[in-house]
């Protein structure tokens, strides 16, 4: 489907497997593995950046429909959530709004290359409980340090999580107060364990 850019195909696939699994275990069980061979075929030059992209939108649009059907709670926990100036990969941190919402608790979604000034003004604005951002591809380098130094020390009063290819391969010393995630789906554990913790 992808290969040919034929949505319809697309769209029955991803209605059969989400009939069949839900919408929660299609993204987590079809979704998530698709991305990543994604991923290898980009590498290799087996698919070009118009077919990823197209791909990608129409998940994209899949997610942003059913966080829609999300109703939040007032009780709940506030996330903010973003990533960082010159990331683009959006699918994790969308995933994350829905799964956070579901839960019944309250999302900002800055989204996309958000500017520090900004995360920093939302965050003295709305005082989030935490904040959630995926590093995939921007910072990189001797910037990815210096990132998450930040995080740590301008959202001091809040529980950070951070996760992403740039820093999971162990070379980032991460501060007290952020939390690293293996994979943007560990959020659902988050989630479950407020919830034990709360009862």
């Amino acid at each position: 489907c992808m290969i040919e850019m034929d949505e319809d195909r697309f769209e029955k696939v991803l209605t059969t497997n989400i009939i069949k699994l839900g919408f929660e275990d299609t993204i987590l069980k079809v979704v998530y593995p698709f991305l990543t061979k994604i991923g290898i075929l980009w590498q290799t030059g087996s698919i070009s950046p118009a077919q990823e992209h197209f791909i990608s939108n129409l998940i994209r649009q899949k997610l942003i429909v059913a966080i829609d059907g999300q109703v939040g709670n007032s009780q709940g926990k506030t996330f903010m959530l973003f990533l960082p100036e010159g990331e683009l990969h959006e699918i994790s941190l969308l995933f994350s709004s829905y799964l956070i919402k579901k839960h019944g608790h309250k999302v900002i979604y800055l989204g996309q290359n958000t500017p520090k000034a900004d995360l920093i003004s939302v965050y003295k604005m709305h005082k989030p409980e935490y904040l959630l951002t995926v590093i995939t591809t921007s910072p990189s380098g001797d910037k990815i340090q210096e990132y998450v130094d930040m995080l740590g020390k301008e959202f001091a009063g809040a529980e950070v999580f951070v996760t992403g290819l740039q820093v999971l391969d162990g070379s980032v010393s991460i501060p007290s107060n952020i939390s690293l995630l293996n994979y943007a789906k560990e959020i659902k554990n988050v989630l479950v364990q407020m919830e034990v913790l709360t009862v």
